[in-house]
C-alpha cells in the first residue's frame, strides 16, 4: 500500500483526514518517527500519515463563522521559546568585572558602504580563485539579458529596502542579479532573489556575492522554488505545516479554527530567506546556519519565530495572526526592533528537527502531484 503525505496547498483550503498507515513498515523506510493528525474540513481531500496517533475532534463554536472540526493532539509535548532560548550561566563577581573591559571581537565588521569581501563571506565561499570568478562574472555581465528580466529586476532593486539608503549597493545588486538571470536561464529571476542577494552584497564584491548566490541557490536546491509556477513551494509549506502540528499543536489548532493557513505568512519567508525581516546587519548567524544546516535550519527558524509570538499569537484572530507575521510589522532599524533576532537566531538551533528527516522527505517529494510519496 502506498502513502501520500500532502498539507496545506497554496492553492485550496486545507482538507484532510487519517486512513489506518502500513502496519509493520519496511526497515528500510526512516519514517518512523512522524507522529501526525490532522484537520477535517470536508472530505474533498485526503492525507495520509505514516503514523497516526490517538485524536480527539472538537467543534468549533459557531460564532467563528464555520462548521470546521479541528483535533487535539495527544502524546506530543507543546514546546515553548523557553524550551529552546540558551540558558544563562552565572557568572562569578570577578567575571562580570571582566566583561566590562573586555568584548568579544565580531569577525564581521562589514558596512553598507564598503566595497570589499569580509572574512565570513570568505569562510562561507571556501576555496576559491579570484581572477576566474571575477572573469566568469565579467563575461555573464557582457552577454545579453531579456529585456523583461531587466525590467523586473529594476523594479524589485528599488524595493529591497535593507539596502534602501546605499545606491552604490543597489546598483551592485541590479548587476548580481542580472548576472544571476544569465547564469541560470532556467530560473532566470524570481522575487525574493533581491533579498537575499542583497544580504550576500552587505558582505562581499559584486563577484563574490554572485557566487554565493549561486552557491546558496545550489546548496538549497531552490532552483523548484524560484522557476516559473514555483512547483517546490507545496514542498516546503506542507513540510512546515507537519512541523507546525508535531511542535506547537496548541497553536496548529488555533490556526485552524481561525483559518490560517501556512501559505498566508510563509511564502514570503521562503522565497527571500528571511531577508525581508532580518535587519541586514544581523543576517551573518543566518547565512552561517545556513550555509551549515541547509533547509533544516530554516525550519527551526520558522518554528523559532512562531515560538517566539506563540503566547500573542493564541490571543489573536485571523487579521492580528497574519498582521503579527506579516514582514511590514518589522524595522529594518536597530534601534526599533520588535524581535530580538540575535537571540531568536542562536536559539533557534535548539528546535529539534532531523537534517536526515528533511532530506529524506524532499526526496520523496513529487513534483507533478504535489505530494510526498512515503
Amino acid at each position: 500500500m502506498s502513502q501520500q503525505f500532502q498539507g496545506r496547498s497554496s492553492h485550496g483550503q486545507l482538507d484532510r483526514k487519517f486512513e489506518p498507515a502500513v502496519e509493520n513498515p519496511k526497515p528500510t523506510q526512516q519514517i518512523r518517527d512522524i507522529h501526525v493528525t490532522g484537520v477535517n474540513r470536508d472530505s474533498s481531500k485526503t492525507i495520509h500519515y505514516p503514523k497516526q496517533p490517538k485524536i480527539q475532534i472538537i467543534k468549533v463554536p459557531q460564532r467563528c463563522g464555520s462548521n470546521q472540526t479541528v483535533c487535539s493532539v495527544q502524546g506530543f509535548s507543546t514546546l515553548t521559546y523557553d524550551d529552546i532560548r540558551p540558558k544563562e550561566k552565572e557568572e562569578s563577581v570577578i567575571n562580570k568585572i571582566m566583561r566590562l573591559f573586555t568584548r568579544e571581537v565580531d569577525p564581521c565588521k562589514c558596512l553598507p558602504y564598503q566595497n570589499n569581501t569580509c572574512i565570513k563571506a570568505k569562510e562561507w565561499l571556501g576555496n576559491y580563485d579570484a581572477d576566474k570568478l571575477k572573469t566568469k562574472y565579467s563575461n555573464l555581465l557582457e552577454s545579453k539579458c531579456e529585456p523583461k528580466i531587466i525590467k523586473q529586476i529594476n523594479l524589485d532593486v528599488e524595493r529591497t529596502h535593507p539596502l534602501k539608503n546605499y545606491p552604490q549597493k543597489l546598483q551592485d545588486l541590479q548587476q548580481v542579479l542580472i548576472a544571476y538571470s544569465k547564469y541560470n536561464k532556467i530560473v532566470g529571476y524570481m522575487q525574493g532573489m533581491n533579498f537575499v542577494a542583497a544580504g550576500l552584497i552587505y558582505h562581499a564584491d559584486n563577484y563574490v556575492a554572485f557566487e554565493l548566490l549561486r552557491k546558496l541557490i545550489d546548496l538549497l536546491q531552490m532552483n523548484d522554488l524560484y522557476s516559473p509556477m514555483s512547483p517546490g513551494l507545496s514542498k516546503h509549506i506542507q513540510l512546515i505545516d507537519y512541523l507546525i502540528l508535531t511542535k506547537m499543536p496548541d497553536l496548529y489548532q488555533h490556526f485552524c479554527i481561525n483559518g490560517v493557513k501556512v501559505d498566508m505568512f510563509c511564502a514570503s519567508w521562503l522565497f527571500s530567506l528571511f531577508g525581508m525581516m532580518i535587519p541586514i546587519q544581523k543576517q551573518v548567524k543566518l547565512f552561517d546556519c545556513i550555509f551549515r544546516y541547509g533547509w533544516t535550519y530554516i525550519y527551526q527558524l520558522i518554528i523559532g519565530f512562531l515560538l517566539y509570538h506563540q503566547e500573542i499569537l493564541m490571543s489573536e484572530d485571523m487579521t492580528g495572526i497574519i498582521c503579527i507575521l506579516s514582514q511590514q510589522n518589522y524595522r529594518i532599524d536597530d534601534n526599533d526592533l520588535e524581535v530580538d533576532w540575535d537571540e531568536l537566531l542562536e536559539a533557534s538551533l535548539n528546535v529539534k528537527i532531523s537534517k536526515t528527516f528533511i532530506q529524506e522527505m524532499h526526496m520523496k517529494f513529487d513534483t507533478k502531484i504535489q505530494t510526498f510519496k512515503l
